[in-house]
């Protein structure tokens, strides 16, 4: 694949993400090929990440921000959240009886967030020219991670209903949410609620 391909991957995911899918399992990736697209895909998006925070600082003195300032941790954590949908994806398919992989899972969320980056750049420039625009990007960015994510999902997995996939998400998004919630909090990363 070239990478002016990649233009044309970009606009079949949207279109026909069944097509999608079958073309990139076509693709046979080696496992460590699905890796470095994953780390690649949260360096890029780390990277566009830490010049936004060059751009426009955020305050100091929240335990969040002063993790997400070290591009490192940002790229491990987005990293590990790509790891960890991955999964997800897989086994709460597969629970409900679908037949995706996760190593299928692994580049369908790979490419979500190489098509999140392409956004999250265009996001990045309209915050310098247009910055209300910049706030509809974010809310196109957002309902266009959830809608590749259900379709890609679906495909995955061979599901035909859409609103079930979508309330499986919903289920899923809850779980992964409260497991992660409970790691950060053990580890002191969320603020303690005063009784």
């Amino acid at each position: 694949m070239k990478f002016a391909d990649l233009g044309d991957l970009v606009v079949l995911t949207l279109r026909t993400p069944d097509r999608a899918v079958r073309l990139l399992r076509g693709l046979d990736l080696a496992a460590s090929e699905r890796w470095m697209l994953v780390i690649l895909a949260a360096s890029l998006s780390s990277l566009l990440a830490g010049i936004a925070r060059l751009i426009f600082p955020v305050p100091e003195g929240d335990p969040l921000a002063r993790i997400l300032s070290d591009p490192m941790t940002l790229a491990g954590l987005q990293f590990g959240a790509m790891a960890v949908s991955a999964i997800a994806v897989t086994v709460i398919g597969r629970a409900f009886g679908g037949k995706g992989v996760f190593a299928d899972a692994l580049v369908l969320v790979g490419w979500v967030e190489l098509i999140l980056v392409g956004l999250q750049a265009v996001q990045l420039f309209l915050m310098l020219l247009v910055p209300p625009l910049a706030n509809l990007m974010s809310l196109l960015a957002f309902g266009l991670s959830i809608y590749l994510t259900i379709s890609l999902t679906k495909a995955l997995h061979g599901f035909t209903s859409t609103p079930k996939v979508a309330l499986g998400f919903i289920g899923g998004v809850f779980l992964v949410a409260t497991v992660l919630s409970v790691i950060a909090a053990a580890f002191g990363v969320l603020p303690e609620v005063a009784p």
